[in-house]
């Protein structure tokens, strides 16, 4: 079998932009998919992908919500954002985390216009928000990062 037919809603979503696409009856099965094609993944080729099981659903539903990659999204822990990475264009490299010339475990600004900030362990996500939510404040963007800061 191929990806479409293992998961024929993941299989669908390169970008942010093809999740939004969806109807909301559809994001339960791509969820379910989301983290059957994480486990599968990582099982090959290693990785913390506990932390990225936890946040599948938030994941799902922030991408669906907001206007990434114009409203920023903030991960505490790098790890976490396992399912960020595989609907933000890196999902047939997910299997190369961790490895020579691989993706990052970690979301990395130089490998995505989706990730916002460079986090890998926990404990910098509120003070990376705040200073970003005030630099959109003092370039008059209008982002959700910069109207829901306050």
């Amino acid at each position: 079998m191929n990806n479409s037919e293992l998961y024929p809603l993941l299989s669908q979503i390169e970008k942010p932009e093809d999740l939004r696409t969806l109807s909301e009856e559809q994001l339960k099965p791509l969820a379910k998919e989301l983290r059957e094609f994480l486990t599968y993944t990582v099982s090959i080729s290693g990785g913390h992908y506990a932390a990225g099981l936890g946040t599948v659903e938030l994941t799902v539903a922030l991408h669906y919500i907001y206007n990434t990659p114009d409203d920023q999204l903030i991960w505490d822990v790098g790890h976490q954002a396992y399912p960020h990475k595989i609907l933000t264009g890196r999902k047939d490299d997910l299997k190369t985390i961790r490895q020579k010339d691989g993706i990052s475990p970690f979301p990395k600004r130089s490998e995505s216009i989706y990730d916002a900030f460079g986090v890998g362990h926990s404990g910098t996500s509120i003070s990376a928000a705040l200073g970003m939510a005030q630099a959109a404040e003092l370039q008059d963007k209008n982002n959700k990062i910069s109207r829901n800061w306050k």
